[in-house]
């Protein structure tokens, strides 16, 4: 099976905590899409899943893909509760107690009114496995940037505290291909 990752275009909030809140993308966001399509022309997919959030709609109508679209609550960033639209300068401002604390409890840590860190990863991670099960030929998977992470992560047997490693870029394709039950990453961050 061959997985390809998209994350969603630049959005007007970048820089901050933008999970659960449903923003568009941006004039630049559009652009970025858009110097994909002939990337996207050469492929045929089993499948389309996509984050229902209006960023990831967006993104997947641009590209036109002619396959079967499916939205997915599973694919929906993590809800950074009253951390959603602040910058890191912001939740140290305003939040320095919680932001150590995320430190010390990272996979246990809830976001202030938000999503377990440990609760988002069992979402994406379960999701990838019933994908796994599945024989499809090759997928599109458009979402976003912790989905992306987490799920790269889970796909090539990396430890979820170490998915940080991966950097999804707006607009950014990556390509897993599964072969006899192991991931193995053929590109990241393809830009077109």
């Amino acid at each position: 099976m061959e997985i390809y990752l998209l994350r969603h275009g630049h959005t007007p909030q970048p820089g901050t905590y933008t999970g659960s809140t449903d923003v568009e993308l941006s004039i630049e966001g559009t652009q970025q899409v858009s110097r994909l399509s002939p990337l996207f022309d050469l492929l045929d997919f089993d499948y389309c899943f996509c984050s229902p959030l209006i960023r990831c709609r967006q993104t997947v109508s641009l590209l036109a893909i002619d396959a079967e679209l499916f939205f997915d609550e599973c694919l929906r960033e993590i809800d950074f509760g009253v951390w959603e639209g602040l910058s890191f300068a912001e939740v140290r401002t305003n939040y320095p107690e919680q932001l150590d604390k995320w430190e010390f409890e990272g996979e246990d840590f809830t976001f202030p009114g938000g999503e377990t860190i440990r609760t988002f990863n069992a979402r994406i991670t379960g999701w990838f496995d019933k994908l796994l099960t599945k024989e499809f030929n090759r997928v599109l998977i458009v979402a976003h940037g912790g989905v992306i992470r987490v799920g790269i992560s889970h796909l090539l047997g990396i430890d979820h505290l170490r998915a940080f490693a991966f950097n999804p870029k707006e607009a950014g394709v990556s390509k897993i291909s599964i072969i006899d039950g192991y991931g193995n990453l053929e590109f990241f961050n393809c830009s077109g």
